[in-house]
């Protein structure tokens, strides 16, 4: 018997995937465009997504999922847990431990604490509007660093960006649109500040090389000296900042 083939549109949100000690929710991602079917793990909630080209049979992605039940085990126990911006969490601002604290339902604030190597968040305002309080200021913090960082390499290069603008992105770091606008993800600030600089000085040499030729990273390299130190940390550490913040 022919397998029913289904459109991408037809597909089912979810596939319960069993296995000895359990059941894994899959998230069905339907993609027009895809060339092949995709599994990974979102990189903010840790849930299984599978990115589905279109013309396959629900069996023969069930039988692809089911068999890739162990990769997924491993990879999602592997996983560092979720930090949900509330009292006691303690995340990285600039690479340096800051546990965050509520101080009071007074006029909502965030002001960082420093005594010896203790670092701290003081939040003030009701508890239940922490997360959007420490995001807020994060954000910030992350818009701060990178106007500092962008115009020191748009000087060097000569160059001049038309705006800035922070983004929660998941899929890049930070990106040069043709009109000259630079965008970055705020999750950056959580790195240390040399990654920092690197993604801005990444970014200011695509105002001058739309491309990643070596002319590109000679430019790169020109005013971030230390970027193939910071281009590794972000490729393999990146991933792990979009878990703060998380439920």
């Amino acid at each position: 018997m022919r397998k029913r083939l289904m459109s991408v549109s037809k597909l089912p949100p979810m596939l319960s995937i069993s296995h000895e000690n359990g059941t894994l929710e899959i998230k069905l991602k339907p993609n027009p465009k895809a060339k092949r079917l995709i599994l990974r793990l979102d990189t903010r909630t840790g849930q299984p997504v599978a990115t589905i080209p279109p013309g396959l049979s629900l069996a023969r992605i069930e039988s692809f999922l089911g068999d890739q039940v162990d990769w997924l085990l491993s990879r999602t126990e592997q996983r560092p847990s979720a930090v949900p911006f509330v009292a006691g969490a303690e995340i990285p601002v600039r690479d340096i431990a800051h546990k965050l604290v509520h101080v009071g339902q007074s006029r909502g604030t965030v002001r960082q604490l420093i005594e010896g190597e203790s670092h701290s968040l003081l939040i003030s305002g009701e508890e239940n509007h922490m997360p959007r309080r420490v995001t807020d200021w994060l954000k910030k913090q992350a818009r701060s660093d990178l106007q500092i960082a962008v115009d020191h390499h748009a000087d060097a290069l000569s160059v001049k960006p038309a705006a800035i603008r922070i983004k929660d992105t998941t899929s890049r770091w930070g990106s040069c649109s043709s009109n000259r606008i630079l965008s970055f993800s705020w999750r950056i600030i959580f790195a240390p500040p040399s990654v920092l600089d690197y993604l801005a000085a990444h970014e200011v040499a695509h105002l001058r090389e739309m491309n990643h030729s070596s002319r590109f990273w000679a430019l790169v390299e020109e005013t971030c000296p230390h970027f193939e130190e910071a281009r590794v940390w972000l490729k393999e550490e990146g991933r792990y900042l979009h878990r703060f913040g998380s439920e």
